[in-house]
């Protein structure tokens, strides 16, 4: 009969240890990061270990290789518990928010860690309100000037730091793009490309449209669309590729970089801006950055 792990011991020293190793694939690194000795990052890690019965991170000759089946089954959890904890200590400190603050997201962006973050604070804070509209970076980065967002979170091709003199700007993530499709494909050097795209607007088909003309390559659009899901999901059934960062894919995709001729893809980024500063919006806007989806993504940079 399975030992029920001793749960009422573990400490949240051992779990920010757990994910650091597991982001930086290194105890070293991880100490590093966390301002403590490898030895004392390993003996938290084992330490947790011995406390759910189970082993997290493969390990040997002094290497690490990455976790283990149980190691990525609890890592989201094991976030998702101190992104709670970090915030309910954040809370404890600042003023309660108040009022309503409208976020503008591109449809390219995978909104579930925001939506979940988005719902935690406003747990912590009753009074406030938060509205989203979805549209492309194009338009949105217009509603902020316009004054009808408050926050805007901004896909770039061509990079653009410029923002109000009042307002917040930081660079949330930046990977380069990838040609990417739902199974195996072999495009001929002549052959035009069938393209999955977002519609007008979104600057990853400009970045894949400026690509492809200037690498002389022929295309056609197989399917255009406006959202993140349908372009998904018309990849996966072979209606053609397309190209996404890496923060956008995942196991279903295969990636397809170097081969059928494709030309490389450039960078992009994801930016959050404001037109004003207050200190509600600072803290909103804090809360955002510190989420650990774009902390590790930044990390990974």
């Amino acid at each position: 009969m399975p030992q029920t792990p001793d749960t009422r011991n573990i400490t949240l020293e051992q779990m920010r240890a757990f994910v650091a190793v597991a982001h930086s694939r290194s105890f070293q690194k991880a100490g590093q990061k966390l301002c403590r000795s490898q030895s004392a990052v390993t003996q938290s890690v084992k330490k947790l270990e011995d406390l759910l019965n189970s082993t997290l991170v493969e390990r040997g000759n002094g290497h690490t290789f990455g976790l283990t089946a149980a190691g990525e089954r609890l890592l989201p959890q094991i976030e998702d518990m101190l992104v709670r904890v970090d915030a309910l200590l954040r809370a404890a400190c600042q003023p309660e928010l108040r009022g309503r603050i409208t976020v503008g997201i591109p449809p390219s962006f995978s909104t579930v860690e925001l939506q979940a973050a988005m719902a935690r604070l406003l747990a912590l804070n009753p009074n406030l309100q938060i509205g989203v509209l979805s549209a492309m970076s194009a338009d949105i980065d217009r509603m902020l000037v316009e004054g009808r967002l408050d926050v805007a979170l901004i896909n770039q091709y061509r990079f653009d730091s410029s923002h109000a003199p009042d307002g917040i700007f930081e660079v949330l993530a930046q990977q380069p793009l990838h040609w990417v499709s739902g199974s195996p494909v072999d495009i001929g050097p002549a052959a035009p490309v069938p393209l999955v795209t977002y519609s007008e607007g979104s600057p990853w088909r400009a970045a894949t449209l400026e690509t492809l003309d200037a690498a002389g390559r022929a295309y056609e659009f197989a399917y255009e669309c406006a959202s993140y899901e349908s372009l998904c999901s018309s990849v996966l059934a072979g209606f053609g590729i397309t190209a996404l960062p890496e923060w956008d894919t995942d196991g279903r995709f295969v990636v397809l970089d170097g081969k059928g001729n494709l030309p490389p893809l450039p960078q992009v980024r994801t930016v959050l801006k404001t037109a004003t500063s207050s200190p509600v919006l600072q803290q909103f806007c804090e809360f955002i950055i510190q989420l650990p989806f774009f902390k590790n993504l930044r990390a990974q940079g």
